[in-house]
């Protein structure tokens, strides 16, 4: 590998934490916009217990739904990132504390999640999917299930 190989392969994870941070953030400002800009446009995004949102629009609209309800204090703990090429994935684990906007006790969820990253033809970084899923159990009534 060259010297400007491993140059390039150590920016990959600086690219990918601030495409991260830049995610994390959008979402504490409640700014649905930014958030999912951070997508590519063919981005999937799939959220525990719902259809997944196919599409940067469609995350972009799930996402207002989101921070018009609640503000969100979102976090990632990252365990690991791997890159294969043009894609990358990570791993870890969230915390999301949800203050309802109209008052109320809030939701503090804790999870796991993996993102999956591409790079495009000019080098940058994106979301292409993000899964997660929560650590807490959903009660359910297998009698009317």
């Amino acid at each position: 590998m060259s010297r400007r190989e491993r140059r390039e392969e150590e920016a990959v994870p600086a690219a990918i934490d601030e495409r991260r941070d830049a995610h994390v953030a959008a979402l504490n400002a409640g700014d649905a916009e930014a958030c999912a800009a951070q997508f590519t446009e063919n981005g999937v995004q799939m959220p525990p217990n719902m259809p997944a949102n196919e599409g940067r629009s469609t995350i972009q609209t799930c996402a207002q739904a989101l921070v018009e309800q609640y503000r969100s204090q979102f976090t990632l703990t990252v365990d690991e990132v791997r890159v294969a090429g043009d894609w990358a994935f990570e791993r870890g684990g969230y915390t999301n504390c949800l203050t309802p906007h109209a008052g109320g006790p809030g939701i503090r969820d804790v999870g796991k999640y993996i993102m999956i990253y591409e790079r495009d033809e000019d080098g940058v970084w994106w979301i292409a999917c993000d899964i997660w899923n929560s650590d807490s159990s959903i009660p359910l009534d297998c009698e009317k299930a």
